[in-house]
């Protein structure tokens, strides 16, 4: 058995391959497939394992899941987050996950397809034939305000809405900061950036539990996401959730639905706009009310683009991967962007083709090799509802107007895969 994990070149004292994460991530990840399955790389004299192989990664999240906790990452968005589904692991996980899993039932997912399409149709009235928007914004946006129309009644919620449209953001820009960072001590320090967010963090937690009590004097269900999280019980223990783990669950949700899904649309435009060949073929579609085509188009974006650029775990027990034993305690990444990339997975790896996820071509692709959602037990459970929300604004948006780009834009790793900027031109198709 080999017993030397390759190691990163380039290693500097003391911060180790930092400099490369912080400067060049993306590109950093990517160069690592070359050296191995498995490659050493060291973040400020911490050694961290990178694995390249998507059967590797399976094993992680899957086959051998009891053998991994979430790791580095998830411990810091734990204190931002709480203990959400989002940071849980192990038993913890399972009995909240299997408490939350009826709130996202395909049948009930559905019933927001008509919130999603009537708010992304009233955001385009608004688009001026010839005007230019930021569109990572604009997407931003609307995922804010269609997450927030499934969490919550528009009676008991306005005044919430308005606090969380303006704190959501500041935390969603700090959140990159804190999970990455690994002096924390610097997230400690008395600078404006810091005290900001530590406000807009407590007025957005303080928001969601006044919320929360307003149900419960309420009383009634108003079938939306709050009231089935507040009226959800274990089938098996008849536990629920008490108002902090619904508070939790609500920020991930909030996080989750604005963050990953609006850069996830972002994307979209911006592959569109760049293949006009696709964007012809969507045309043709939702002209005739189709979305098989549209799905594709999607999931080839997700592929190219994927939310989760980045994603950690740590080493519960002394483990063999890849031929290489790993110690307990050790911390593991892989990277979706890298494999989603790599040209040994996905032929043509560079070209957006959304044909690849044909029912006929889609089985060409190998098993695990498309990690957009992770896997396992721990694939999103919100899945279902980022899909039926990117269709649904992609074929109402479609419909109406092409957006024409006007800056150069480029892959930023943030908390999730970012626009550098996404400025685009609105052609009405009137």
């Amino acid at each position: 058995m080999a017993t030397v994990i390759p190691t990163a070149p380039g290693r500097l004292p003391l911060l180790g391959h930092l400099p490369y994460l912080l400067r060049a991530p993306l590109p950093f990840m990517r160069s690592l497939r070359a050296l191995g399955d498995v490659v050493v790389i060291h973040v400020a004299g911490k050694p961290m394992y990178v694995v390249n192989d998507s059967e590797l990664v399976h094993r992680i999240l899957v086959a051998d899941v009891s053998r991994f906790d979430k790791g580095v990452q998830y411990d810091k968005l734990k204190a931002l987050l709480g203990n959400g589904l989002s940071t849980a692991t192990g038993v913890a996980h399972r009995d909240r996950r299997r408490l939350m899993q009826p709130a996202f039932h395909p049948q009930r997912v559905a019933r927001y397809s008509t919130l999603m399409g009537d708010l992304a149709s009233s955001m385009v009235d608004d688009w001026k034939d010839g005007e230019v928007i930021a569109v990572d914004e604009a997407m931003r946006r609307l995922s804010l305000m269609v997450v927030v129309g499934a969490m919550c009644s528009a009676e008991l919620g306005a005044d919430a809405v308005a606090v969380i449209q303006r704190d959501l953001p500041v935390v969603l820009r700090g959140i990159p900061w804190r999970a990455l960072s690994p002096i924390e001590s610097l997230e400690r320090l008395p600078l404006p950036f810091n005290r900001n967010f530590a406000a807009a963090n407590a007025r957005l937690r303080r928001t969601v539990e006044e919320l929360i009590e307003r149900y419960r004097a309420d009383g009634l269900d108003h079938n939306d996401l709050l009231s089935l999280l507040m009226s959800a019980h274990d089938a098996h223990t008849g536990a629920g959730l008490d108002d902090a783990a619904i508070r939790d669950e609500v920020v991930n949700l909030l996080f989750a639905g604005t963050e990953t899904t609006g850069n996830a649309l972002a994307w979209v435009w911006h592959a569109l706009a760049a293949n006009p060949d696709v964007e012809h073929l969507l045309h043709e579609e939702v002209d005739a009310g189709g979305s098989a085509y549209t799905r594709r188009v999607i999931r080839e974006a997700l592929r190219l683009y994927p939310p989760p650029w980045l994603i950690t775990r740590r080493v519960r027990e002394p483990v063999s991967l890849g031929g290489y034993d790993l110690p307990a305690g050790a911390s593991v990444l892989f990277s979706p962007y890298a494999t989603h990339r790599d040209p040994a997975v996905y032929p043509d790896a560079e070209r957006f083709d959304p044909d690849r996820w044909s029912p006929e071509r889609a089985r060409e692709v190998p098993r695990h090799a498309y990690m957009t959602f992770g896997g396992g037990a721990h694939n999103c459970i919100g899945e279902g509802f980022a899909l039926l929300e990117m269709t649904t604004v992609t074929a109402t948006i479609a419909a109406r107007v092409r957006l024409r780009p006007v800056d150069r834009t480029v892959e930023k790793a943030s908390a999730t895969l970012i626009p550098s900027r996404l400025r685009m031109r609105v052609e009405r198709r009137e």
